[in-house]
């Protein structure tokens, strides 16, 4: 049986330095004077394990075009994505320390994947590596373009759902305690997303990546990643249209580099041998890859992966006007927000096209 996820959510908080306030204010002090305007919401990094003489192969999912292999510094990157006005509502101070305190974690996390790549194969047990990683997955899970867009949708949505969504979240708040949250939040609504990117990591998804079983597999043929890296299976016996979360999903991948994949398994499933996946499996983890990504996938020049994997169109997020929101009462705006908020399957119009969950040994068949 699945767990209650509101119950889950009101008792989960993952203590890591890195999400500390005197982390995030150090960031703030440090990222005051950053000039840079390029905002990349995959690392660079994390991007140069598929790079070929300094260049990875980007790949238009829908489209399936390839696009000229690039350098890291311009793929998954847009400008000013992390730069906002200042909360004074002058325009001569962006905000632009997210780039910085993101750019702080992944020099420390960049170790841990090298060590994943060099490794064997096998059940992670290094608690240390396993902490710092799920702090940074869990960012990575948070600050990409869909993310943004999702979380965009939640806070601009009816006040009457928010408090209803904070006191199913928090059963033990007071109504003076919703009250103080609710009044507590930004007046812009990106400097609300970009607030709730940091509460979502520390209060819900390092924790839930954390409490997995992790192991590394090779593969028998390259591996591809894409815009949206952190690949979560909700698993059978559950339908494709069903999105369950860092929580909820029976495995969660992350391709380390060409030939290495990071799964986690939720809590009571366990990793069986081999762990190797073989041509067969490697492809349809590739899938679900592709699939995952918002627009673009990335390979080594040369693969030619993603360029033969067909996929339907991703469905777009529905957003009400005010109009519309406000002919709803506050459990339907609820049941709306969290609706839209929660990541599509590319199958949605047609679940019965989509492929057999990957890997069936990882779901203790």
């Amino acid at each position: 049986m699945l767990p209650d996820l509101t119950t889950l959510i009101a008792t989960m908080r993952f203590e890591h330095p890195w999400l500390e306030d005197d982390f995030v204010e150090e960031s703030r002090r440090i990222g005051h004077a950053e000039q840079g305007k390029k905002h990349h919401h995959v690392p660079q990094m994390y991007l140069k394990r598929w790079a070929i003489d300094g260049r990875v192969q980007p790949i238009e999912v829908d489209s399936r075009r390839a696009r000229p292999p690039q350098a890291t510094k311009n793929i998954a990157c847009q400008n000013e994505f992390y730069s906002l006005p200042a909360v004074d509502g002058t325009m001569d101070l962006p905000l632009k320390w997210i780039e910085t305190h993101l750019g702080r974690i992944e020099s420390e996390c960049a170790r841990h994947l090298d060590a994943l790549t060099t490794w064997g194969a096998g059940v992670v047990s290094d608690t240390e590596l396993k902490r710092d990683l799920s702090v940074f997955l869990g960012l990575q899970v948070t600050r990409t373009v869909s993310n943004r867009q999702r979380a965009l949708v939640l806070v601009k949505g009816p006040d009457g759902a928010k408090r209803l969504f904070l006191k199913k979240t928090n059963p033990q708040w007071s109504p003076a305690q919703i009250e103080e949250s609710m009044s507590r939040r930004q007046d812009d609504p990106k400097h609300e997303a970009l607030d709730l990117m940091i509460k979502d990591v520390r209060n819900v998804v390092a924790d839930a990546l954390y409490r997995r079983e992790w192991a590394v597999y090779r593969t028998a043929s390259p591996l591809v990643t894409c815009d949206d890296p952190v690949v979560f299976l909700a698993g059978p016996p559950l339908p494709r249209s069903v999105s369950i979360g860092a929580i909820g999903s029976a495995a969660v991948l992350y391709p380390v580099g060409p030939q290495c994949l990071l799964v986690m398994l939720r809590p009571g499933l366990s990793h069986r041998g081999p762990y190797t996946l073989d041509a067969a499996e490697t492809s349809s983890i590739n899938t679900e890859i592709v699939a995952a990504a918002t627009k673009t996938a990335f390979e080594r020049p040369g693969d030619g992966i993603a360029v033969n994997i067909s996929l339907p169109a991703r469905p777009a997020v529905r957003e009400l006007d005010d109009e519309q929101a406000g002919n709803l009462g506050d459990e339907e705006a609820l049941q709306h927000l969290l609706h839209e908020v929660t990541p599509r399957t590319r199958w949605a119009a047609d679940p019965s096209a989509a492929p057999d969950w990957p890997v069936a040994r990882w779901y203790g068949r």
